[in-house]
């Protein structure tokens, strides 16, 4: 009997251990597969992610510059973007901004060579600021001075733009600087603000398309504010313009770059650009002046020629506080918007194509600003092309906030795909 007894304890001991190993490795089993599961789920974001991709060529280096630079000859560095690169925020922007810090760090490195900085930025916001407005003015204000590089930096600005119509504004813009005979060398900049929701994807997607270069500075940054490098209120002035520091911080990454980039053996030019990734529809630009458009039909005398000394807008400004005042012009092309002086006494328009309504954000445009400043909105494309009318009419309102209907006009803006020629 006590045999028995003996025997059946060993059994369920024997059973107890073998049940506590197959928990045990089942268990581990399960783990061990999550893990590899994880790793797979990664490693496949990773690989599909952007410039990576191995379907997209290697980004071109930008060493044609520094060949250039060393040989001591003339080197244009011209710098388009919004109010981050025009140097708001800083205490002085010709000196203390990321761009005259870049511009400096070249003087520095090659003083045999006669470096000219072209400043091509815009210091303001929304849709003047963007890339939007940047691809129609890409010719005029860069293009036309034959620059050796081009830094790109909108994605600041273009954080609250729609996805679609930026896409197109950087194609265009890029399209147009690479397709000129002598091309510049082109660095896009990915800055960020304090709500770090900067979609540089949208921009770096266009960028490899084109093998162009590129710099996130809104991953180094906040790799630096994540690390407690630097408080997020010592950086930005006021969450999107950088400090004095903010801007330091900002060159020491550019010129990082740079030191890298100077010891390579220069790309080959890209002669033969690819197939649109998204649209060609914004490789062009052209500027009116409303004050020199005159209708068809005679001047309407509600306008008056109001003189402006911003060099962002002409030098006379098409003016009326009159409601129903308007002015027509007939235009060729797939791209539309205006450029307006906003202030404090801003006024209310109204914009038709081809005698309807026009699309957002032309259909009703708000000319108040608690502040003067150049304003602007722009139809990414989608009218079709041949010939449209455009009718701007002032309505006689106002927003609560304004004190008065004043509306002053500055530039018609057309684009849309031309040939790919100066």
């Amino acid at each position: 009997m006590t045999n028995r007894v003996i025997a059946r304890r060993a059994l369920y001991a024997t059973l107890f251990v073998l049940s506590a190993f197959t928990f045990l490795f089942s268990q581990t089993l399960f783990e061990t597969c999550a893990k590899l599961r994880r790793q797979t789920t990664i490693s496949s974001a990773i690989s599909s992610s952007g410039p990576s991709s191995t379907s997209q060529a290697p980004r071109r280096n930008i060493g044609a510059v520094f060949d250039k630079l060393r040989a001591g000859k003339s080197v244009t560095i011209a710098y388009l973007g919004g109010s981050i690169t025009a140097g708001a925020g800083a205490t002085n922007p010709e000196k203390s901004s990321y761009r005259a810090l870049t511009t400096e760090w070249f003087r520095k490195n090659y003083p045999k060579a006669e470096i000219t900085e072209l400043n091509a930025a815009i210091n303001s916001s929304g849709a003047s600021g963007s890339s939007l407005y940047g691809a129609l003015r890409a010719r005029r204000d860069v293009i036309a001075f034959k620059p050796d590089l081009v830094f790109v930096e909108f994605a600041v600005s273009d954080a609250n733009e729609d996805e679609a119509a930026i896409k197109k504004a950087v194609e265009g813009l890029l399209r147009q600087l690479l397709v000129v005979s002598q091309p510049p060398e082109v660095v896009m900049l990915y800055a960020t603000n304090a709500k770090h929701n900067v979609r540089a994807e949208w921009h770096d997607a266009i960028a490899a398309h084109y093998q162009v270069q590129s710099i996130n500075l809104q991953n180094q940054t906040w790799a630096m504010i994540d690390a407690s490098r630097i408080k997020p209120a010592e950086f930005w002035k006021d969450g999107v313009n950088p400090t004095d520091a903010g801007h330091r911080i900002y060159a020491d990454f550019i010129t990082s770059f740079l030191s890298e980039q100077e010891k390579l053996r220069a790309a080959p030019i890209l002669r033969n650009l690819p197939p649109p990734l998204v649209s060609d529809e914004m490789n062009y630009g052209e500027f009116k002046a409303f004050a020199e458009i005159r209708p068809a039909k005679g001047y309407d005398t509600s306008w008056r020629i109001e003189a402006n000394n911003d060099r962002t807008l002409p030098a006379g400004l098409l003016a009326s506080a009159r409601a129903g005042a308007q002015i027509e012009y007939y235009f060729e092309g797939t791209v539309i918007g205006i450029s307006f002086r906003a202030g404090p006494d801003g006024g209310m328009i109204e914009c038709l194509i081809d005698g309807k309504p026009a699309p957002a954000p032309l259909a009703k445009v708000d000319c108040y600003s608690s502040a003067h400043q150049l304003g602007a909105r722009i139809i990414a494309g989608g009218l079709g092309p041949g010939e449209h009318k455009l009718t701007v009419r002032v309505l006689g309102e106002k927003n609560a906030k304004s004190s008065g209907n004043n509306v002053r006009l500055g530039y018609l803006l057309i684009g849309g795909a031309r040939p790919e020629r100066l």
